[in-house]
């Protein structure tokens, strides 16, 4: 994904820095703080078995204070949106992550 990401970045500067503008402007939109954020963000990559995002929210969300309980359970938020084998999935990226 990184590889992916970074090749998208070079190919399309204008539509990656349009992206990460919105993105940075959704952030600070309302007043959720920067670690609810990233755990909301968490649920939705897990339910949706994007393991690059979950990582780098993960890393973010620990960034923000977040601990590893609080980010297993915006995890195991995915369950009833989107099945318990996806939350399974991101139960094991999430401690992948967290313990090395």
């Amino acid at each position: 994904m990184h590889r992916t990401l970074e090749d998208f970045k070079t190919k399309f500067p204008d539509a990656w820095g349009a992206y990460e503008a919105l993105r940075n402007t959704l952030d600070r939109e309302g007043p959720l703080d920067k670690k609810t954020v990233e755990l909301i963000k968490i649920g939705i990559a897990a339910a949706q078995e994007h393991e690059g995002s979950l990582i780098a929210h993960i890393s973010q969300a620990r960034k923000a204070g977040a601990t590893p309980e609080e980010i297993y359970q915006a995890v195991l938020q995915s369950t009833g949106l989107a099945g318990f084998s996806v939350a399974l999935h991101g139960i094991r990226s999430a401690r992948t992550y967290l313990e090395h």
